[in-house]
């Protein structure tokens, strides 16, 4: 049975519903006292850090960049919502919007064991619309994720997908700018990583789409392989033989191999993700000005010139 006590470090409800955990940090549900309704909804998850046991460099460097990201990526409707902060000296609390239909990887298992039900390319569309939507609204505010994956997209009771998890994220706020560290999951990671180069963040966080698009059309990764050198193999075997898309229609397969694109700067960009034609049914069904806000997400004027008009396999 569920148990409930007080949170005396932020006045809200604590569940003994844990719902979430990672290295030094559990996810618990919470209920919102009245006098934090002004702060928050009624539910909300707690993410509690131990930063008495966590690592300096966890403490001083990834937790303040998760609250600074989800700072600057505040009110966006794909993006997890950052309430409140609270810490003592034990542990930080992290009051965030809840989305209580688990996560990603979670959706497509159970989606994966019904693949002949109507309308899953319909659904994976829209979801991947919503995620494209999250992802370009961090890279226009100078975030790169650096750790996009299924287990670090949630959805909520209303369907709509929640980004979440910003402790590997990058706050450069210069779009050409490289990175060197290596950050996220082997199954997720772009070959100009494994390979220990400097890399643009943005077309890194790109090639992780991609990887997210394919398990969500096929229930399953391209890459299955977890260990670095054994992963660079595959990917570098190329498209053709690393990973199959022949199931998929071709409009689909070629936004996938778009993004699981080897040469980073022949990868595509936000911009033409958004504008390809395997988009576009969900984006006009979602957004009617489409072309508006997909030239809004680069700070580009709002005329959409050839460089956004849809990509469709020749």
């Amino acid at each position: 049975t569920e148990q409930v006590h007080e949170c005396r470090d932020n006045g809200y409800l604590l569940s003994s519903r844990k719902i979430g955990s990672g290295t030094f940090s559990k996810v618990y549900l919470a209920y919102a006292t009245h006098e934090r309704l002004q702060h928050s909804p009624k539910l909300v998850a707690i993410k509690i850090i131990s930063t008495a046991e966590a690592p300096v460099e966890f403490s001083q460097k990834f937790l303040p960049c998760e609250i600074a990201s989800l700072n600057a990526t505040y009110k966006h409707l794909n993006v997890v919502q950052l309430y409140e902060t609270y810490q003592n000296n034990q542990r930080s609390y992290l009051v965030l919007e809840l989305a209580a239909r688990g996560d990603l990887l979670e959706h497509i298992n159970a989606v994966s064991e019904h693949p002949g039900r109507p309308g899953l390319e319909e659904e994976a569309r829209r979801l991947f619309w919503q995620l494209v939507s999250a992802v370009a609204h961090c890279h226009s505010s100078g975030i790169v994720h650096r750790d996009l994956k299924c287990e670090n997209i949630l959805l909520d009771d209303q369907g709509l997908l929640k980004l979440t998890d910003f402790g590997f994220a990058n706050r450069s706020g210069l779009r050409n700018s490289l990175l060197s560290t290596f950050c996220g999951s082997v199954a997720y990671t772009a070959p100009e990583i494994l390979m220990s180069k400097k890399h643009n963040g943005e077309q890194a966080d790109l090639w992780s789409l991609g990887i997210i698009l394919y398990a969500m059309v096929t229930g399953k990764r391209p890459f299955k392989e977890r260990r670095p050198h054994h992963m660079l193999h595959l990917t570098r075997r190329g498209p053709t033989s690393g990973y199959s898309c022949e199931p998929l229609p071709t409009e689909c397969q070629d936004l996938i191999r778009g993004l699981l694109e080897l040469r980073p700067r022949a990868r595509l960009d936000v911009q033409q993700v958004a504008a390809h034609c395997w988009m576009l049914p969900a984006a006009h069904a979602l957004f009617p000005h489409h072309a508006q806000l997909v030239a809004r997400w680069a700070g580009a004027p709002s005329r959409v010139g050839r460089s956004l008009a849809p990509r469709c396999p020749s």
